[in-house]
């Protein structure tokens, strides 16, 4: 008895969508480099505290600094949230267009291109799997295998940065809201700039899945480019 598939549904574009993930992106990198530069300058005026003590000058510097650091903070948190939820609208449209692509492609429900992001533990390896099966589905050929699928090299190296910066961040975090000593502080400014740094490289690496997997999925509804010297 063969297998009952789902039944696919009409292909939708997602360019537009994925020319806005791609500004979001570029927005959440802003806010982490911004962020990379307050944490600098914050851990410098913590510098000047710890050799020349809290007086006026250096105290009044460090709560400027201190306060800005907050601010770029809720901006990354902003920026995540927003960025995240075009995102993950994004990945459930190209879901679709890869169930309509090769419906028995799949190792995982259509719902979980939204909810494999949100439950947890799951979410550790959920949407990489999914991720892994629009990048075959939306292959030259994925049924017949006549054409050897991309490197999925892509997919690793972002999925793996995303959950170190993930980690890491959290880590970072928790020892920035326990330190109390300003050595301890400094150590933490340290992680957390060190999570801004991995976390560019894991939205620079989310921006190249993006436009590869538009790519993919656009030329195989509108076809090869064909030069004008093939067409003889």
């Amino acid at each position: 008895m063969s297998p009952v598939l789902p039944r696919p549904g009409p292909l939708r574009s997602p360019v537009g969508l994925s020319q806005a993930v791609v500004v979001l992106l570029g927005v959440a990198i802003v806010a982490d480099l911004f962020s990379l530069l307050v944490g600098f300058n914050l851990h410098s005026a913590w510098r000047d505290v710890l050799s020349a003590g809290y007086d006026g000058s250096s105290g009044d510097s460090y709560e400027r600094t201190e306060t800005l650091y907050g601010l770029s903070g809720g901006l990354q948190a902003l920026s995540l949230l927003v960025c995240g939820v075009v995102f993950i609208v994004w990945f459930n449209r190209i879901r679709g267009n890869a169930e309509t692509f090769a419906p028995d492609a799949h190792s995982k429900s259509s719902g979980w291109a939204v909810w494999g992001w949100v439950v947890p533990v799951v979410n550790f390896w959920y949407p990489r799997r999914i991720a892994l099966d629009i990048w075959t589905a939306s292959g030259p050929e994925p049924h017949l295998g006549l054409a050897k699928p991309p490197s999925r090299g892509l997919i690793n190296a972002w999925w793996t940065l995303w959950i170190v910066t993930v980690l890491h961040g959290n880590l970072a975090s928790r020892m920035y809201e326990r330190a109390e000593e300003g050595t301890d502080i400094q150590q933490a400014l340290v992680q957390l700039m060190a999570s801004d740094v991995i976390d560019i490289a894991a939205a620079v690496l989310a921006i190249l899945v993006v436009r590869q997997l538009t790519a993919m999925q656009h030329q195989k509804v509108m076809g090869p480019v064909v030069s004008s010297g093939d067409q003889r």
